[in-house]
């Protein structure tokens, strides 16, 4: 099977969707076919990614298990993600999306919003659910129900409710401030997974890494085009 998806990457047309699907049985094997797969990815992928902005689009969906929708119109592969749209997930659901030089997972029952500043994203709204993302570097926010988090070129896990937001930076840099304690600020810089928890009142605590992992992050890195943060060294 994995010599039939490597030929289909070579000499045809990358179907991401698949890929992204047949990365999930791995993570059912060993670490070995896991970095393998990895290493032979990361590759193929740079090389056959064009950029959104390069095809005249700001974005794409790359791959969608069970149903989502763009601005309450439901999505399918392929579909165009513009700035400003608000996005959701359905029920044991996930949703990739590549915008620009960003690449975003939105895992089940989340609820995100693009939000422009001028003709660039500014900043996306996660208003419920969880969101895997990597980066490209430019200046941008996460904003949740509880805190505003300042980001450049990294990459980051956030699951967000009313009461709390859970932040995993998985490598790079970033400045945390409460929502309500806008005077507190918290910076932090990882190379593998720093996790907190932000509550409502502002409160800081570390918490440890969960329903995230390195291999997705991989994915996501080559999908944007660029060498996985985790194979690096």
């Amino acid at each position: 099977m994995l010599g039939r998806l490597f030929l289909k990457l070579e000499f045809k047309k990358v179907d991401y969707a698949e890929l992204y699907l047949w990365l999930g049985s791995l993570m059912k094997n060993n670490c070995k076919q896991r970095r393998q797969f990895l290493v032979m990815a990361a590759g193929l992928l740079a090389a056959s990614v064009v950029p959104a902005w390069a095809a005249g689009v700001s974005g794409e969906v790359k791959a969608l298990e069970g149903v989502a929708w763009r601005n309450d119109q439901p999505l399918k592969l392929g579909d165009p993600i513009m700035l400003g749209d608000h996005l959701r997930t359905g029920a044991d659901s996930k949703l990739v999306v590549r915008l620009g030089g960003d690449v975003y997972l939105l895992r089940a029952n989340g609820s995100l919003q693009l939000e422009n500043k001028g003709l660039v994203l500014g900043s996306l709204r996660l208003l419920s659910g969880a969101l895997l993302a990597v980066f490209a570097k430019s200046n941008k926010q996460i904003i949740t129900p509880t805190v505003t988090a300042g980001i450049r070129g990294t990459g980051l896990y956030v699951e967000a409710s009313e009461q709390s937001t859970y932040f995993c930076l998985c490598y790079g840099e970033v400045e945390l401030m409460p929502m309500h304690q806008r005077s507190q600020q918290f910076r932090f810089k990882a190379n593998h997974h720093k996790a907190h928890t932000l509550d409502a009142k502002g409160g800081v605590e570390k918490s440890p890494l969960r329903n995230h992992n390195d291999d997705e992050l991989a994915i996501l890195e080559a999908l944007a085009g660029r060498k996985p943060h985790a194979l690096v060294g």
